[in-house]
């Protein structure tokens, strides 16, 4: 009488393709996360544009600002007392990440013109590159 069992081998290889597969898996998610998180800056870079135009429409300049957007900042204040925008979009990881800064950065120094500089993770928004990119009125 012989046992049916599998062999050492056998087990090894099944082992093997599901930690392959658990690899592809989890790098996936990881570009899916990054294309969300990228999508989510355009939209909130959008809505900031959408707020700095309403604000410059009553106050016929933009809010005079240089640094960091934290929703507290001054610019986000200014924006948000004036009534141009409920809240001001923080960036969704607000962080340094391997050297680059996460965040929103607004500058204007006599509020003629205002510069919005952002990083995205990926290529994958059309027109707009991974790295450091910028908008303006």
């Amino acid at each position: 009488m012989t046992k049916k069992a599998f062999t050492l081998i056998e087990l090894l290889v099944v082992i093997a393709i599901i930690g392959l597969i658990a690899a592809i898996v989890l790098i996936s998610v990881k570009n899916i996360k990054q294309k969300s998180r990228d999508a989510r800056r355009v939209s909130d870079i959008k809505s900031i544009q959408e707020g700095l135009s309403l604000y410059n429409i009553d106050a016929r300049i933009f809010p005079v600002y240089d640094g960091y957007l934290t929703g507290s900042d001054n610019m986000s204040q200014a924006l948000v007392s004036a009534d141009s925008m409920q809240a001001v979009p923080i960036d969704p990881l607000n962080a340094a990440v391997d050297g680059v800064i996460y965040k929103y950065y607004y500058q204007s120094v006599n509020g003629s013109v205002y510069l919005l500089k952002y990083y995205l993770e990926t290529n994958s928004i059309n027109g707009r590159s991974k790295g450091l990119n910028t908008a303006s009125p």
